[in-house]
């Protein structure tokens, strides 16, 4: 604190701390600081050793992103102070409401967000060619994250819950049925994992992105690597809305994701980035978002079948009513298309099947 009114240039007492809230519990590493009549966000890393092979620390990577990306003109907040000896960062103060919350809240329907929303795909393409552009220049901060050994294993626990559904119900898949899913698995794998990765955050969530009246700020960039930009989307625009308090909340999940704003990811990807028509993009971000909420499911199994084991508990104290999220999960697969593709939808016309 001394270090931070030295840099102010004024008094210790001049500073205030204030918790800042996450539902029904307190942000352990992150607090509002007040200096005089301004606001600031107070950051200390809880991992202090060097994470990536060059030794940089995460507060060093994620100084210098948001430098980088703040300079460039993107939404992340500005960087005011750092201090390497306590591994802590001052930024400028964006708001407290995220996106997750303001999913939550049920007056808030998505249709009242799409403004913001797309603002946010904005940003997030904007990004992404920031961090592209400087690959080179940011390559010794980038996590040697094995991005297709984590998508393997999702489609692998994805396809393993397609068949527990099958046994939940009287009748389960026929010989025929299975032979036709592993073969529409196959190819909607192969789509998914084909698909070339981008540089960007690896902490991706609805939590991550501040609302500060009608503008989003983009946060933690701490670790950064190569993913499937579709991926990141998918876990962005999902409100998982952990550890409630609030009663306007509704304790589901909540996809702020639809065909009108897939087909505008889409046809930037195909203007921008790649060279393949919008609808193989759009399957992809469709494909994702199953896959997501597969992932959903797989995790409320086990979490369901070993509730004592410390991740398990953890997981079901912050989801809530394991039925209830069982539930929701369903409704996303089942109900959500994003795209026309043929292979995504029979998966989620043979899931829809096994669940009624």
């Amino acid at each position: 604190m001394n270090q931070i009114a030295a840099h102010f240039n004024t008094e210790i007492d001049a500073l205030a701390l204030e918790p800042i809230q996450h539902g029904i519990r307190q942000r352990h590493n992150v607090c509002r600081l007040k200096i005089g009549s301004k606001y600031y966000i107070l950051k200390q890393h809880d991992l202090t050793v060097p994470v990536v092979e060059a030794g940089s620390t995460p507060l060093e990577i994620e100084a210098t992103v948001l430098a980088l990306l703040y300079d460039k003109g993107c939404r992340v907040p500005q960087l005011v102070w750092k201090s390497e000896r306590h591994h802590a960062l001052l930024l400028e103060w964006c708001g407290e409401s995220t996106l997750d919350a303001l999913a939550q809240h049920r007056e808030k329907s998505s249709q009242d967000l799409t403004p913001l929303l797309f603002t946010i795909l904005q940003e997030v393409c904007k990004i992404e060619t920031c961090l592209t552009t400087h690959a080179v220049q940011l390559a010794p901060y980038v996590f040697r994250f094995n991005a297709q050994k984590v998508l393997r294993d999702l489609l692998s626990r994805g396809k393993k819950v397609v068949g527990y559904l099958s046994h939940l119900r009287d009748r389960p898949m026929s010989s025929i049925e299975e032979k036709t899913f592993a073969d529409t698995w196959n190819v909607f794998s192969t789509r998914l994992r084909n698909a070339p990765t981008t540089l960007g955050s690896l902490d991706n969530n609805a939590r991550n992105i501040v609302i500060r009246g009608e503008s989003p700020f983009f946060i933690d960039f701490a670790s950064i690597g190569w993913n499937w930009q579709e991926m990141r989307l998918v876990q962005l625009l999902n409100s998982v809305g952990a550890f409630l308090v609030s009663p306007s909340e509704t304790g589901n999940f909540i996809s702020l994701l639809d065909r009108k704003f897939s087909n505008a990811y889409a046809e930037w990807v195909s203007t921008h980035r790649e060279n393949c028509p919008p609808d193989e993009v759009a399957a992809r971000v469709d494909g994702h978002h199953l896959l997501f909420y597969l992932s959903v499911i797989d995790q409320l199994s086990r979490a369901v079948a070993q509730p004592d084991a410390t991740k398990n508990r953890m997981l079901l104290e912050a989801w809530g009513d394991p039925q209830k999220r069982f539930r929701s999960a369903i409704a996303h697969i089942t109900g959500t298309r994003l795209s026309d593709d043929v292979c995504t939808h029979r998966i989620r016309e043979l899931i829809t099947d096994l669940s009624s």
